[in-house]
């Protein structure tokens, strides 16, 4: 029997130091432009906004930066700050003195469907002591490279300034290596590699992480960044088909849908990945896929599909697991004869432990573990 083996990327191929180093980057250099060479953030505040349902870098740069200014200008409230988030910085630093700002408490909000954490903040009039103007360029559009200076700049570090331009035809407003390069640190060994490369074995990578387009498609798109690629080439799986963040913004611009709800733990995102497991081919098993939400209806290349195989998805958080389990039962109710195995990675991280266990969901501390699970 065919076994399909969906695989994250980020905490289960790749150990992802290189976004967690552009973050620290990131704030940092923001941080300089205010004379607080010393300040950082500590780990516990991005493992609170994890807590949260918070996991995107993109978000936790400007909550984290939002969170430092409106303590500052809360004891400052009648300084005025341009909109521009580098000279705000440098009139921030010109009287904060080097002063240190107090325990940073980010403050809580309610997420809203359709909406990045960091716009729903904005819309719960989060970080009230910031400007109006200041505060709508720090906390929305936080996907918008050519908007947000945020997401602008933790791109420069997460890709290299050569990698940045080619990708999004800017020219690089800082030098900087690639820390998803020098950062980022494989999961697997050759043992497990060799053992996921058995002939009945069919993978494909489930990632948010941005990339490509999807292979085989012939025009070019500039804002494309290859983070999803550049970590399969690290782990030696840079064949196996990959259904990541890019591939679906594609999908999405093709077909007039919205990117954001076709992203695990939507069905959407799975079924993808699992049609390209099977066919190698990307394009068509996101077609097909997207075919799908708009007519409830499994067309395409899963005509041509084994009615019957073992699904094996590998996952850090619930996200790619809730979005395998659906995708499993719509497979099911469409004659297909599919068992869904939901395999948890924790990486010894007790609360990603506990996430697993409150949802009944096996899982282990590393490869080593996990792979004798799906040795077949």
């Amino acid at each position: 029997m065919k076994n399909v083996i969906l695989l994250d990327i980020d905490g289960v191929l790749v150990q992802p130091g290189g976004y967690r180093a552009a973050l620290h980057a990131t704030l940092n250099h923001f941080a300089n432009l205010m004379g607080l060479s010393h300040f950082d953030f500590p780990e516990e505040k991005l493992a609170e906004l994890e807590k949260r349902g918070i996991f995107s870098e993109w978000d936790m740069v400007p909550l984290l930066l939002a969170t430092l200014w409106n303590d500052i200008l809360s004891q400052r409230p009648h300084l005025k700050l341009p909109a521009d988030l580098y000279s705000a910085a440098v009139e921030i630093g010109k009287n904060v003195n080097g002063c240190m700002p107090r325990e940073l408490v980010i403050p809580e909000f309610e997420h809203i469907a359709g909406q990045y954490p960091a716009e729903a903040a904005l819309q719960h009039g989060c970080f009230p002591h910031i400007p109006i103007d200041l505060r709508v360029n720090i906390l929305s559009q936080s996907r918008n490279v050519n908007f947000s200076q945020t997401m602008r700049l933790f791109q420069h570090y997460s890709l290299g300034n050569k990698m940045f331009s080619e990708t999004y035809d800017l020219p690089a407003e800082v030098e900087t290596e690639s820390y998803l390069h020098t950062h980022d640190r494989s999961n697997i060994n050759d043992v497990v590699r060799r053992k996921l490369r058995q002939p009945n074995m069919y993978m494909a990578g489930l990632t948010a992480r941005p990339s490509a387009p999807p292979r085989k498609v012939s025009d070019f798109h500039f804002g494309y960044a290859p983070e999803a690629e550049i970590a399969l080439e690290l782990v030696g799986l840079a064949d196996i088909p990959l259904i990541a963040f890019g591939k679906l913004e594609y999908l999405a611009a093709q077909c007039g849908l919205d990117a954001g709800t076709l992203i695990k733990p939507s069905p959407v995102h799975a079924l993808a990945a699992v049609a390209a497991a099977l066919t190698g081919n990307e394009w068509m098993s996101l077609q097909s896929a997207g075919n799908w939400i708009q007519s409830g209806k499994l067309n395409g290349v899963f005509a041509g599909l084994p009615r019957e195989f073992e699904i094996f998805v590998v996952e850090d958080t619930m996200g790619g697991i809730r979005s395998t389990q659906e995708a499993g039962r719509i497979l099911n109710q469409n004659g297909f004869n599919v068992n869904i195995h939901a395999l948890g990675l924790t990486s010894r991280s007790i609360s990603k432990a506990e996430a697993f266990a409150q949802a009944g969901i096996p899982h282990f501390e590393d490869w080593d573990e996990l792979i004798t699970e799906i040795d077949l």
